[in-house]
């Protein structure tokens, strides 16, 4: 464990201690001051995001854009601060705080004897959807990635669990994404974030063709569990909503390589109709279109050169 390691997690230690210990509206303007300070004064992330943001609204004005992705960047620092308070919350104060809607569409999937597959996405506070989720389907389980610092993956771990979910490593995870849908569980996937060359498929988000994995519909296909499309999104100062959409239909009767390509694409239909219903709480910082073959070079690339 490094040097740098443990300087981060002191500094994990030192907000959370803040969140905790401050009124909430106050932590929350001082949150969001420090968001737009930070967007408009770094470069990396904050260009990454108007690349995006410029992509998917090319009819925006820039001030608008700007906006945009600082919004984003405040409902991020938001994210962080009910995180950390969570940590404290019992089941009955998380359910007070985070409402579950339509929770028979999942149900009623579950009950077929297959699993499900939950489509999610970086929406909102998905690290409350999972412990909430975790609560009300028992056997809940979430792919994903695991954080390069030990000391603060093992503090996510453990309040992400507590509710009973159960967290799959993202590398190497079909033999145990297997074992949750023959079990007859939820598995939840995040898919909305580039994949390398090898584990996905090119399919239009906002228009333009990137890479998505297409691990979700081999799975479907494979298993014959359904997807059902749910998300969760702020709608208050303490409250946030889980919501579930109708579950969406296979793809029709073709080769494999065209129904795995026809299942990602409706997924990404999906996800793009919820980015743009709740703009300012999607993670735009984010190299979604690398590599995109409707794009000259690397989009992302600063031409100053810093």
């Amino acid at each position: 464990m490094s040097l740098v390691d443990r300087a981060e997690y002191c500094a994990y230690l030192a907000g959370t201690g803040i969140a905790r210990r401050l009124p909430l509206s106050r932590t929350r303007r001082m949150a969001e001051r420090a968001a737009r300070l930070f967007f408009d004064r770094d470069g990396r992330h904050a260009r990454r995001a108007l690349v995006n943001l410029r992509l998917a609204y090319p009819e925006l004005p820039e001030p608008q854009l700007l906006e945009m992705g600082r919004q984003s960047f405040v409902h991020f620092a938001w994210n962080v601060i009910d995180f950390a308070r969570s940590e404290t919350w019992s089941d009955a104060e998380l359910e007070s705080r985070v409402e579950v809607r339509n929770p028979e569409i999942l149900e009623s999937a579950l009950a077929r004897g297959r699993g499900a597959l939950l489509l999610t996405l970086h929406l909102g506070n998905f690290e409350l959807a999972i412990r909430a989720l975790g609560r009300r389907f028992p056997g809940f389980a979430a792919l994903g990635r695991v954080q390069s610092n030990p000391l603060i993956q093992e503090r996510l771990a453990r309040n992400r669990t507590r509710s009973g979910a159960e967290l799959i490593d993202r590398r190497g995870a079909t033999s145990a994404a297997l074992r949750v849908l023959r079990q007859g569980r939820t598995l939840a996937i995040l898919l909305d974030q580039y994949v390398r060359r090898g584990h996905g498929v090119y399919v239009p988000l906002f228009g333009h063709r990137c890479a998505t994995s297409s691990g979700m519909a081999i799975l479907a296909l494979r298993t014959g569990a359904p997807v059902v499309p749910g998300y969760i999104v702020r709608d208050g100062l303490d409250h946030h909503v889980i919501e579930f959409l109708a579950e969406l239909e296979p793809p029709r009767d073709s080769a494999r390589r065209e129904q795995i390509l026809e299942a990602t694409e409706s997924y990404n239909r999906v996800m793009e109709h919820l980015i743009r219903k709740h703009p300012e709480q999607w993670m735009w910082a984010h190299r979604r279109f690398r590599r995109s073959p409707d794009l000259r070079g690397d989009p992302y690339e600063d031409p100053g050169g810093s």
